[in-house]
C-alpha cells in the first residue's frame, strides 16, 4: 500500500471512529440538560437476575451519559404518559459513566442505600417517563406492545437515540447486544389527526375524512390494532356504512373448545360499525397519541351500545390470545386425550393479566357516555370456559370510566368520594350465558332497596369487539373497595373485603383489602360459633357484637328463596369497616350478595333444609348442589340454635315471602325483564348458537341422540322465562312448606 493510500485509510479509521463516537453521544435531549436516560427496561424477567428477595421482578435501568454525578432525590417514574401517580427516588446518586437498576416489582421501596423498587409493575405496552425533581421530563423509553417475555428494549449502544428490542438483556452494562427489531420511534410533540365526524350512531351513511398538518401523514386502521408506520395511509375519504355484507373475522374465533363429534358454536350474525383508529406520522416518526372513533349505522337494538377496540391479536391469537382456548388448551389436550370432553377444561382465558383498550358507550340514541383508554381483562371462574366471557374495563389514572351516579338502580352514599367508577363490568351472563341472560340483574333488583344486603347495579347493553357484534354483555358494577366507597362512604384504608370460594381450587380464602389478621380475626369468629352453644346469651351476644345480624338474616334468605346452587362454598364474600362516624364503619361482618346466576331454577329445590341442617342427607344433592356444601354455614347454623334468633329469622321470611317474594311481586319483575329483552334476543341468538357435530349427525340419522338445532333460541328462551314465572308461582308456597317442616322438627 502506498503512502498516499495509507494516509487515506487513516483518515478514514479516524472519520468513522469520529462518527462512531458522535453517534454514541445521540442520547435524548431534555429542557434541564440532564445527562441521564432510561437505557434498558425488561417488563416479564424470567429470572436472569432477582431482586434481595428472590423475586424475578420487573426493571428498569438508568444511565448517567454525563461527566457529571447527579443527585436523583425528589426524581420519579411513571409507567403512563403524564401520569399524576409517579414513584419517587430517595436521596441517592448515580455517578458518570454508571448504571443503576431500579426494580418495577410494585413493592414501593424507597430507602437511601437499599435496592430501589418502583409502586407499580411493567406491562408490554407501557410508556416509562424519567422526571426531574422539577417535574420536567428527562427521558421516556416505550414499549410498542409487541413484547415477548424475557425480551427487554433499550438504547443501541452505538445509536442510543433509537430504541430496540435486544437479543440479550444487559442490565447494569452497556447495550452491546444485537438488536431483534427496532420499537416504533415516537415523537410527543406530534399533533393528532382531525375527523370530520364524532363517534356515534348515525341514521345514513357518510363519507369520513380525515387531516392532518402540514407535512404530516395519517396512518389509520380499522381491525381494533394501533396504527404503525405499516398501517393504511389515509389518501381518501373511509365509507361509513351499514357493514352487514362483509364477513366476520374475528366473530368466527372459537372462543371455547368446540366438541367436533357433538356441536360447534356457529355465527351467522351479520350486523358490524366501523372503528376507526388513526394517529399522525412524520417523517417516519408516529405521533403517541391515538385517535379512536366508532359508527354505528341504524344498528336495531334498544339496549346501550359498548364498542370495544382492541388489538386483535392480544385478544384472539391462538398463542397470547387471553380471550381464547389457545396454546393453554392444546397443549393440556395433547397429554390428556381421555379427557377432552370435560366441562372446564384449561385455557389461555384461565390467564390472569390484562391489555390496553379502548372502550366508547353509547345509549340507543346515539349519546356518547363513555370515551376513553382502558385496561381490559376477563372475570369469572368457571364461566370463563364459555364461548362469551366477561370482562372487566379499567380506566387510566387521568380520571373515571363513568359518573358515579351512572346507574339509575341504586343510590349513591353522600359520604361518597367525588370521583366516578373506575372500573366496571361487561357482563355475558356468566353462568347464565345464553340461558335467560338476565337472572342474577333480575334477581338483584328485587332484592335492591328491600332488604338489607348490598347488590350489584347493571345496565343493559349490547357489546361490539372491533365493531363486530357480540351479544348481550350488561354494564355492572364491579365488586371492589371502590364500590363501598361510593355506596357506603367507606374510605379504602378502613375496609376489609375477604373471598371465601373454598369449594373451588386453590381451597383457599382471597384478601381483596385488609390483612391476614382480618381474616384470622373472622376465622376465630367462626371457630367460636362452632365450638360454643349460642343458645346461651353471653355466646349469642359474642356472636351478634360481632356481625350485623339484620344483614346476615336477609342475606340468607334471599340466597335460599332464589335456590342458588352456586353457592355457599363458592360465590361467598364477608366484608366488615372500621370507620367512626359511619354508619357501616361499625367493625360488623356482613355477607356479599352478588353472582345469582342460578335464581330462578329449582323451585322444589329445599335449600331451607340445605342450608340449615348440620346432618343434611347429601344423598338427596346431584354433582352441583353438593359441591361446597360445608363451608360458610358454620355461624348461620349455629345462630338457629338460640331460639331468639330462630324466631326472628323466620318471621323475617314470612314477612318476606308477603312482600319482597311474593308471587305478584316477583311475576311483575319477571313480565318487565323479559319484555326489555325480547327485541334482543333473536340477535343474541344469531351470534352465539351452536350446531351438530359429526358424531351428533350420524346418530340423529339411526334415530339416536337429539340435536343442537333450537338448544339455543328464542322459543328455548321464552320457555326458560316462563319456568321463572313458574318459580314465582310455586316457590312460596314450596319455603313455607320447607319451613313449616324445619320448625316441627
Amino acid at each position: 500500500m502506498g503512502l498516499l493510500s495509507l494516509a487515506a485509510a487513516v483518515i478514514l479509521m479516524f472519520v468513522c471512529i469520529g462518527m462512531e463516537l458522535d453517534d454514541s453521544d445521540d442520547y435524548p435531549e431534555n429542557s434541564g440538560g440532564i445527562s441521564l436516560c432510561i437505557n434498558e427496561a425488561l417488563y416479564s424477567n424470567l429470572g436472569e437476575i432477582r431482586d434481595e428477595d428472590g423475586d424475578n421482578s420487573d426493571w428498569i435501568e438508568l444511565y448517567n451519559f454525563g461527566s457529571d454525578r447527579i443527585d436523583l432525590e425528589g426524581f420519579s417514574l411513571a409507567d403512563h404518559i403524564g401520569s399524576r401517580g409517579r414513584w419517587y427516588f430517595p436521596k441517592s446518586y448515580i455517578d458518570a459513566g454508571e448504571y443503576l437498576i431500579v426494580w418495577a416489582s410494585g413493592k414501593n421501596r424507597a430507602v437511601e442505600g437499599a435496592e430501589l423498587h418502583t409502586d407499580f409493575m411493567l406491562s408490554s405496552s407501557d410508556t416509562l417517563t424519567l422526571y426531574d425533581a422539577a417535574g420536567s421530563s428527562v427521558d421516556e423509553l416505550y414499549f410498542d406492545g409487541n413484547m415477548e417475555a424475557g425480551v427487554s428494549v433499550g438504547r443501541l449502544k452505538k445509536h442510543p437515540s433509537q430504541l430496540a428490542l435486544l437479543s440479550a438483556n444487559t442490565p447494569g452494562k452497556a447495550n452491546n447486544a444485537k438488536e431483534i427489531s427496532l420499537v416504533t420511534r415516537i415523537d410527543t410533540a406530534l399533533g393528532t389527526p382531525r375527523f370530520s365526524a364524532d363517534s356515534g350512531i348515525y341514521d345514513h351513511e357518510f363519507e369520513l375524512t380525515l387531516k392532518a398538518g402540514e407535512g404530516e401523514e395519517i396512518v389509520y386502521t380499522l381491525d381494533g390494532s394501533d396504527p404503525t408506520a405499516d398501517s393504511y395511509v389515509y389518501s381518501k375519504p373511509i365509507l361509513i356504512k351499514d357493514r352487514s355484507d362483509e364477513p366476520n373475522t374475528i366473530g368466527n374465533v372459537k372462543t371455547t373448545p368446540n366438541y367436533a363429534m357433538n356441536y360447534s358454536w356457529e355465527n351467522s350474525a351479520d350486523y358490524k360499525g366501523l372503528v376507526v383508529k388513526a394517529r399522525i406520522m412524520k417523517d417516519g416518526v408516529l405521533s403517541d397519541k391515538i385517535i379512536t372513533k366508532s359508527y354505528f349505522v341504524n344498528p336495531e337494538t334498544s339496549f346501550n351500545i359498548i364498542s370495544l377496540s382492541v388489538d386483535p391479536e392480544k385478544m384472539f391469537d391462538e398463542r397470547k390470545g387471553i380471550y381464547v382456548p389457545g396454546e393453554t388448551y392444546y397443549i393440556w389436550k395433547k397429554y390428556n386425550k381421555m379427557s377432552t370432553n370435560t366441562a372446564f377444561p384449561p385455557g389461555n382465558y384461565d390467564e390472569e393479566g390484562s391489555i390496553k383498550a379502548y372502550v366508547e358507550i353509547f345509549t340507543n340514541t346515539g349519546k356518547r357516555l363513555v370515551a376513553t383508554a382502558v385496561d381490559a381483562e376477563l372475570t369469572g371462574a368457571a364461566s370463563r370456559k364459555y364461548a362469551a366471557k366477561g370482562i372487566k374495563v379499567t380506566g387510566d389514572e387521568t380520571g373515571s370510566i363513568l359518573e358515579k351516579d351512572f346507574f339509575k338502580l341504586l343510590p349513591v352514599s353522600e359520604e361518597a368520594d367525588d370521583r366516578g367508577l373506575e372500573s366496571v363490568t361487561f357482563r355475558a351472563g356468566g353462568t347464565d350465558f345464553n340461558r335467560s341472560m338476565c337472572a342474577d340483574a333480575l334477581a338483584q333488583s328485587l332484592v335492591t332497596d328491600n332488604l338489607k344486603v348490598n347488590t350489584l347495579a347493571a345496565e343493559e347493553a349490547v357489546l361490539f369487539i372491533n365493531g363486530e357484534y357480540w351479544g348481550i354483555h350488561n354494564i355492572r358494577e364491579t365488586l371492589d373497595p371502590e364500590y363501598f366507597d361510593r355506596h357506603y362512604g367507606i374510605d379504602d384504608k378502613n375496609l376489609t373485603l375477604i373471598k371465601l370460594n373454598t369449594s373451588h381450587d386453590p381451597h383457599l380464602p382471597e384478601i381483596t383489602s385488609g390483612t391476614p389478621g382480618d381474616l384470622q380475626d373472622y376465622l376465630e369468629l367462626v371457630d367460636f360459633a362452632r365450638t360454643n352453644d349460642l343458645s346461651k346469651k353471653d355466646n349469642y351476644r359474642y356472636v351478634c357484637d360481632r356481625i350485623d345480624i339484620d344483614s346476615y338474616i336477609d342475606y340468607y334468605i334471599a340466597e335460599i328463596y332464589f335456590g342458588n346452587n352456586d353457592w355457599p362454598g363458592n360465590n361467598y364474600r364477608i366484608w366488615r369497616a372500621d370507620q367512626r362516624g359511619s354508619e357501616f364503619g361499625d367493625n360488623k361482618w356482613r355477607p356479599v350478595l352478588f353472582d345469582l346466576d342460578e335464581a330462578f331454577r329449582y323451585r322444589a329445590f329445599n335449600s331451607l333444609e340445605y342450608v340449615l341442617t348440620e346432618d343434611y342427607d347429601k344423598s338427596k344433592l346431584d354433582d352441583d348442589h353438593s359441591r361446597g356444601f360445608d363451608d360458610n354455614r358454620e355461624i348461620i347454623d349455629a345462630l338457629m340454635n338460640n331460639p331468639e334468633f330462630e324466631e326472628m329469622f323466620f318471621d323475617r321470611f314470612e314477612e318476606c315471602l308477603d312482600t319482597v317474594f311474593s308471587e305478584e311481586n316477583v311475576l311483575a319483575a319477571i313480565d318487565s325483564y323479559e319484555k326489555l329483552y325480547a327485541p334482543e334476543m333473536e340477535d343474541q341468538f344469531a351470534r352465539w348458537h351452536t350446531k351438530d357435530g359429526w358424531l351428533s349427525q350420524v346418530e340423529l340419522l339411526l334415530g339416536k341422540g337429539s340435536t343442537e338445532k333450537g338448544r339455543y333460541s328464542v322459543t328455548t328462551w321464552e320457555k326458560t322465562m316462563e319456568g321463572f314465572r313458574t318459580f314465582a308461582k310455586e316457590r312460596p308456597d314450596n319455603l313455607r312448606k320447607y319451613i313449616r317442616m324445619y320448625r316441627e322438627g
